[in-house]
């Protein structure tokens, strides 16, 4: 690759493979990180940075000035916790928590953001402006840790927003995918209660079924994406988690429903929360059953601003990077650095490859890894687009 790798990053890289696999050995979740936490702070100190905030929970700001002047600020972010995976890698380094996996990739999140740190510190004579390195916290659990990092007022200067995530992949390791518009969807949960009037099965003139009930509305909620969203949009709405009924003769007096609604537009989400309210509605009139229908949004979908991703794409070199073709169809609040804040944002995915030896995996299973090389590309991707946007 003809990336522009800065030397210091390469002198490093062994360092930072260390930290990664010290914070894989020993993963954290949620919004509790008192090791990780520790060992970021730790680190950013050693390396020099102006300034160290925590900011929401477990959550690290830490701030780096460039001694060419005031300038921009931008804010480079990374979360930092695990998932509740019981890990089946065998590496050498795999976790000592049963039942606590880095499955998803933020070990190396972490990692390369204190590498990003580390070279930015030794280079502050070549830029101007602020940068803020951002350590999240709960990233998997919502409501996330980005609403907690940007209530805290740690992020109010920041001019613009960069990311990155990687993804196992079979070749081309650091190789950066990006996109303009939707790169991710968001994450909203619905849960309909269905309270039906329970009778003996061979009388059900006199009961409210709640069985039929839930699943006459599981075949209509069907029909939002097939008839109320443009086809040429994308809305995903799966209901799956039923529970109701006592024994086969008896009607069922109760039922519950859980599902995830997922839109890569504001539009689609809108009209998809509206129409599931008015099929909960329209069911309810129908059956006789009382239903409460209650949809918890959560986070918002990623949107690439498309002046970030001509400069992230002039900086790499068309070599360097390759378009997406379609955004991912998992969530990220990361979104919200973007949507609160108002302010644009970028987020990259860099092909991270897999352990010499295994099988390329996908994220959030017991057998994922990631080729640590990678790692060096993927900082020297978010060095050099820093640098570049804070030089504008």
């Amino acid at each position: 690759m003809a990336l522009i790798i800065p030397e210091k990053i390469s002198e490093i890289l062994e360092d930072v493979i260390t930290i990664r696999r010290e914070i894989h050995r020993n993963p954290e979740i949620g919004f509790e990180l008192p090791k990780t936490s520790a060992l970021v702070k730790k680190e950013l100190s050693a390396y020099g940075v102006d300034e160290i905030i925590c900011a929401g929970k477990s959550s690290v700001v830490g701030t780096i000035r460039g001694k060419k002047g005031p300038g921009k600020c931008i804010g480079l972010r990374c979360d930092m916790d695990a998932l509740p995976v019981l890990e089946e890698t065998g590496l050498s380094f795999c976790s000592l928590t049963p039942g606590a996996m880095h499955a998803c990739g933020h070990d190396l999140h972490t990692a390369m953001m204190l590498g990003i740190a580390r070279t930015l510190c030794d280079m502050r004579d070549k830029f101007s402006g602020t940068v803020k390195v951002i350590f999240e916290a709960g990233e998997e659990t919502q409501p996330g840790g980005a609403i907690g990092i940007i209530e805290s007022g740690a992020v109010d200067d920041v001019d613009a927003f960069f990311a990155t995530h990687v993804i196992p992949s079979d070749d081309n390791v650091g190789l950066i995918g990006i996109r303009k518009g939707a790169v991710t969807t968001s994450a909203d949960e619905v849960k309909i209660k269905i309270h039906g009037k329970s009778s003996h099965g061979s009388q059900p003139q006199n009961a409210n079924d709640a069985i039929l009930a839930a699943t006459q509305i599981n075949l209509l909620l069907q029909q939002i994406q097939a008839r109320n969203i443009s086809p040429l949009d994308t809305c995903i709405l799966s209901m799956n988690l039923i529970q109701g009924g006592a024994a086969i003769n008896i009607i069922a007096d109760y039922c519950y429903m859980e599902g995830a609604l997922r839109a890569y537009t504001q539009e689609a989400r809108t009209i998809a929360t509206e129409k599931i309210r008015e099929i909960c509605k329209g069911i309810e009139t129908l059956s006789g059953c009382k239903i409460d229908a209650n949809i918890s949004l959560g986070y918002d979908a990623c949107y690439n601003d498309e002046d970030l991703v001509d400069l992230i794409t002039g900086t790499l070199g068309e070599e360097n990077y390759y378009i997406l073709k379609e955004p991912m169809s998992f969530s990220e609040d990361y979104s919200f650095f973007g949507t609160k804040t108002g302010k644009p944002s970028v987020l990259m995915f860099l092909n991270a490859g897999h352990a010499p030896g295994m099988k390329v995996s996908v994220l959030h299973r017991s057998d994922c890894t990631f080729d640590e090389d990678a790692m060096k590309y993927g900082m020297a991707a978010i060095v050099n687009s820093a640098l570049a946007f804070l030089k504008e």
